[in-house]
């Protein structure tokens, strides 16, 4: 069964700082853009990835890890990159059926469907040359998950159906590395430790508050133009 733990979290408090967080990012990135105008590199990029997606905490003992698709349009000057993201993948539960005790001698049976997530973020990193080719980054995203969960679940005394689309606070860490094929392509790799909680108030969804985690780890391929 899904196992949770609660959390107080306060969606226009987290709406104000998410908007707060970005407004700070953005604003940074542009005095520093301005500041190195005259001698910065500054290029726009876009990159495709995969990552092997695995859910952590409360959600491993219902799911299996998931392979996560993304797409990102990136911005690179001077030794920072901003970028926004959109990505998708959904975690299978790891049985047909589970089965819970309801009683001595009773048990009931629970089906999950898949845990899907669309994603929607912004991200910033600060990025740090090796060499002419290599570079290593470290940053943050920050964002929404947008997910579906549905379970069924039936015993003696009840018959039950959860059918729910949320909408959660999404925020990750990040660390990575990019090797340039040449000046306009790149290959790298990318862990993140995913962060996510559904959002709205708790008397119409007791899931409110829950924290969610995962860790990720992938494969990028990236065109500058």
């Amino acid at each position: 069964m899904l196992n949770h733990y609660s959390l107080a979290f306060n969606w226009p408090s987290i709406k104000k700082l998410l908007f707060a967080t970005l407004a700070i990012v953005f604003f940074s990135c542009s005095a520093v853009k301005a500041q190195y105008y005259n001698n910065s590199d500054s290029r726009y990029g876009i990159s495709i990835g995969t990552d092997y997606d695995k859910p952590v905490g409360n959600l491993s003992y219902t799911f299996k890890p998931a392979i996560n698709y993304n797409l990102n349009l990136l911005h690179h000057y001077d030794n920072f990159t901003v970028s926004v993201s959109a990505g998708y993948h959904a975690f299978k539960p790891k049985l047909d059926t589970f089965y819970y005790q309801v009683s001595d001698t009773e048990y009931g049976t629970a089906h999950y469907e898949n845990f899907t997530v669309y994603s929607f973020y912004l991200g910033a990193t600060y990025d740090l040359a090796l060499s002419d080719q290599l570079k290593i980054y470290t940053g943050i995203n920050l964002g929404m998950y947008y997910t579906h969960f549905a379970l069924q679940s039936t015993d003696f005394m009840i018959h039950d159906t959860e059918d729910l689309h949320e909408q959660d606070a999404y925020f990750a860490p990040r660390l990575g590395f990019t090797y340039m094929i040449n000046d306009n392509i790149g290959i790298g790799l990318e862990g993140k430790y995913n962060f996510f909680a559904p959002t709205g108030q708790k008397q119409y969804n007791d899931r409110v508050g829950t924290l969610y985690n995962s860790y990720s780890a992938g494969v990028r391929l990236m065109f500058n133009f």
